[in-house]
């Protein structure tokens, strides 16, 4: 029986996050300039010209994987519309979320980080990930201006350097890591 259109995008979908994981993989271990599309095939499990099907370059797979990655860690990190404001609610579910999503895979956010910080990659990606937490900025700098912070930009960017250390100890030490603890006292200050 020939297969369906969602059965193909199915297959299609599935091939594309196989090759992405791959490639954080390889990334992490090898750096990106000396990751070559042959090791991602190789641990993707196909062959070099299906990858080029996917992406035309190692650099349009390293931005999809770190931009897309981005893209979804936002949506659910920060879930509000543009221009919508920022709740308790919203602050208490940003840390709780913040930090189970890197404590539900511990070692995939610990890859992810590794590349991120490399600094060729960072140049190659700097500039479209502070666009895109630009959105979040604002939505914090507005609360805790609101909140009457004598300087809601320091705030938010104190905050936000809490909570990338945060997420970092639980990269690290995932299993005796207080986060439920640690959750209380953020939600205390900021929510």
């Amino acid at each position: 029986m020939p297969r369906t259109k969602q059965q193909f995008e199915e297959i299609r979908l599935k091939s594309q996050k196989r090759i992405l994981d791959a490639a954080l993989e390889v990334f992490a271990k090898q750096g990106y300039h000396l990751a070559t599309v042959d090791a991602i095939a190789k641990t993707a499990g196909v062959s070099k010209g299906l990858m080029y099907n996917y992406f035309k370059s190692k650099e349009e797979l390293l931005h999809e994987l770190m931009i897309g990655m981005m893209e979804n860690m936002m949506a659910e990190f920060l879930p509000i519309k543009p221009g919508e404001k920022l709740t308790k609610k919203i602050v208490t579910q940003m840390i709780n979320e913040g930090i189970d999503l890197v404590l539900e895979n511990p070692k995939y956010w610990k890859m992810y980080f590794s590349v991120f910080v490399q600094p060729d990659v960072m140049n190659m990606i700097m500039d479209k990930i502070m666009e895109m937490l630009q959105p979040y900025f604002k939505a914090l700098t507005n609360y805790f201006e609101e909140k009457g912070e004598k300087d809601p930009v320091a705030m938010t960017r104190y905050f936000s350097a809490v909570m990338d250390g945060i997420q970092l100890h639980c990269m690290i030490d995932p299993k005796t890591f207080p986060a439920e603890k640690v959750k209380k006292i953020l939600i205390k200050q900021f929510a």
